[in-house]
């Protein structure tokens, strides 16, 4: 009986740029501040951009309509990679249901520590304050609005993305300097943008040749550019046999059309 499984083996990373899948072989991943339109916790949304890194579980047969959205390009790898760098599937919640009252509480408790000593409240007060967040940069709605391109689109299912993150801790964050997020005014800043992933981009995610499952690229007629790009990128680094494995995963949008 053939086994027809809704969850990928591979974890797929999209982008727009076969500059910026470059950049990713290049230099590994390094997370960004996104900009998230959250909706879940109260009945007012909230604009804020979390550093993150996404994944989606998607199969290839049916990953068509995501590139229209996320870009034409992407690095597949495998969740066993994703796992052992501490990247985890989103929870998704909606607003009003019993999951997003209890993280409500959950939040409540974290300031409501009155039995304790005063010296050792403040401390556990900023500890679970801390976790709360950590924790909730890891929450989704099931659907609802999204930034892109400067316009906040409606009527997205975000459950169908089947997302995986990574989020930097938040310690690591504090001792770089960093922020744990950025306004909305400040995000869509370009040049107070870049700056502040400047003070993130030494947190790396990296990966080995073995870990690579797919590259994607748009159209059949980029492969050799790919392949010369993986030669010349990666050359130094690699053996001849992973440049010849890593050449083979090379697969197009245009073919996952129409084979898929």
């Amino acid at each position: 009986m053939t086994n027809h499984t809704i969850s990928a083996n591979t974890l797929f990373h999209f982008t727009k740029s076969i500059d910026n899948l470059r950049n990713i072989l290049t230099h590994t991943f390094s997370p960004r501040y996104c900009l998230e339109h959250i909706d879940n916790i109260s009945k007012e949304a909230i604009d804020l951009a979390i550093p993150m890194v996404c994944f989606c579980d998607i199969p290839l047969s049916q990953i068509k309509d995501h590139v229209n959205t996320y870009g034409e390009y992407a690095i597949g790898l495998s969740k066993e990679w994703a796992m052992s760098n501490g990247i985890s599937p989103v929870f998704y919640l909606h607003y009003g249901s019993l999951t997003n009252e209890m993280i409500n509480k959950l939040f409540k408790a974290s300031y409501n520590l009155d039995k304790v000593n005063s010296n050792i409240k403040n401390e556990l007060t900023a500890s679970n304050s801390m976790n709360y967040f950590q924790f909730l940069f890891f929450c989704k709605s099931y659907n609802g609005r999204m930034w892109r391109n400067g316009i906040l689109e409606q009527n997205k299912t975000f459950y169908d993305e089947r997302e995986w993150r990574f989020i930097p801790n938040l310690a690591e964050l504090d001792s770089l300097g960093a922020n744990m997020v950025i306004s909305k005014d400040i995000h869509e800043n370009v040049q107070l943008r870049n700056r502040y992933n400047r003070d993130i981009e030494n947190i790396k995610i990296k990966f080995s040749p073995k870990d690579i499952k797919y590259i994607i690229i748009e159209k059949e007629q980029e492969r050799l550019k790919m392949i010369r790009i993986i030669e010349q990128i990666k050359g130094s680094d690699y053996s001849m046999d992973d440049l010849k494995e890593l050449n083979s995963k090379i697969i197009s949008v245009e073919q996952i059309r129409e084979d898929f």
